[in-house]
């Protein structure tokens, strides 16, 4: 039984299972992560491609299925290196420590993540993979199109949100294709859209200053109908109000902006300007 109520709707349609593999292209060397391996609809598309597949499933039931059928789906795998479908972790998606220590990664492992995300989970697990700076090569995730599209957003656009500037500070992001309401059962009552996230090469904000900046894009969108100036002047009562005013003049950004006007870019200087750096 799914539990639509957690947002929990189970991806039946193989062809967009198969759609999804495809669009993670995985390569043998390769350690992929699936968060919420379900009933296996992804799961038994990805069994066999990568050198490591680590599955998270919480629900007990869920996860001893694809202990059982994991290995009948490996089987059916013409050409696999693995004696082992995969790894079953039962942890919630949202306590998952994003560092190779942790996940019991090694150093040299390159990193792939995907799944079909549930609704209510998906701001902050994208937010938690954003700041954890864990060098994940690329991501493709099944979520619900308004998140996609919030996601995607650019400056100006009413979508333009504190996720998709923290995600575009470190990952390149692009939609893939939609996905129908019947591809799931129950049927949800919204579009459902495949995002691909492509790391930066060099992330735009540096490891130091991740913190601040995550801080800093928190505030700035606390308030959105609030300018930049007084969302800024709320947050840093170490700095007076007229200093925050000159930062922002300096920078050509007008005080009584809105935060969703700002680019990614602005974000980063506003975090190094209001923390003494140049």
């Amino acid at each position: 039984m799914s539990r639509p109520k957690l947002g929990q709707h189970w991806l039946v349609d193989k062809r967009v299972c198969k759609r999804i593999a495809t669009a993670v292209a995985l390569k043998h060397d390769e350690t992929c992560i699936e968060i919420g391996g379900g009933r296996g609809a992804l799961t038994r598309w990805l069994i066999g491609r990568p050198a490591r597949l680590i599955v998270y499933e919480l629900d007990p039931k869920w996860a001893a299925h694809l202990c059982e059928y994991g290995p009948a789906w490996l089987s059916k795998i013409e050409e696999h290196c693995q004696t082992d479908w995969g790894e079953l972790r039962e942890e919630d998606a949202l306590r998952i420590t994003w560092t190779r220590e942790a996940l019991e990664i090694g150093p040299d492992e390159k990193i792939v993540i995907t799944g079909n995300i549930p609704f209510y989970i998906t701001s902050p697990f994208f937010l938690n993979i954003a700041y954890s700076m864990l060098d994940i090569d690329r991501g493709v995730f099944l979520i619900q199109k308004e998140v996609a599209e919030r996601i995607s957003a650019e400056p100006g656009n009413t979508n333009y949100s504190r996720l998709s500037v923290s995600l575009g500070a470190f990952f390149e992001i692009e939609t893939l294709f939609s996905v129908p309401k019947e591809a799931f059962s129950p049927k949800p009552k919204v579009t459902s859209a495949v995002v691909r996230f492509t790391r930066r090469p060099k992330p735009l904000v540096s490891p130091e200053l991740v913190e601040k900046f995550e801080l800093l894009v928190k505030d700035a969108f606390h308030m959105r109908r609030k300018t930049i100036l007084n969302n800024l002047a709320a947050a840093f009562k170490n700095l007076a109000k007229k200093d925050i005013e000159n930062i922002l003049s300096c920078m050509g950004v007008k005080p009584n902006s809105r935060a969703q006007e700002l680019k990614v870019q602005d974000f980063v200087t506003l975090t190094r300007m209001l923390n003494g750096e140049k």
